[in-house]
């Protein structure tokens, strides 16, 4: 029969935020830091989840620095997507239209999307401008 302290190391389902995430990494970063135990029991999380916010603390805090700060408190998984120059010329293009009161079919905006691609030079075996695309820009 298996001992209950081993039974009790199943994750608690709990996630932390973008803000917490820093907060974290400010707390590992002072001269004198406490324990990732510590930590993690403060937060009521695994040791392992602090052990990870603390191996990707460049890309948090990159990713930290984009949000505002409403995001920021709901965020609790981001992603950077792997065209962001062209993501950041359609989301003007999106904006544009949204400020002239124009409707955006989807069909319209993955066309749009491949159309920037196309003026980046970017090859279409790269990038496939996608319905699922598309949802993942909206998310991000």
């Amino acid at each position: 029969m298996l001992d209950s302290a081993v039974m009790s190391k199943k994750p608690n389902g709990k996630h932390l935020n973008e803000s917490q995430q820093c907060e974290i990494i400010a707390k590992l970063s002072k001269t004198d830091p406490p324990s990732k135990r510590a930590i993690a029991h403060e937060y009521d999380v695994s040791e392992g989840a602090i052990r990870k916010v603390w191996d990707k603390r460049e890309q948090i805090l990159e990713r930290f620095a984009l949000m505002s700060n409403e995001v920021k408190e709901k965020t609790f998984r981001s992603f950077i997507g792997h065209f962001t120059e062209l993501e950041d010329m359609f989301y003007i293009w999106i904006e544009n239209m949204c400020r002239a009161n124009l409707p955006i079919p989807l069909s319209l905006a993955i066309a749009k999307a491949k159309s920037i691609a196309l003026s980046l030079s970017i090859p279409e075996t790269d990038f496939k401008a996608s319905w699922k695309w598309l949802s993942r820009f909206k998310v991000r």
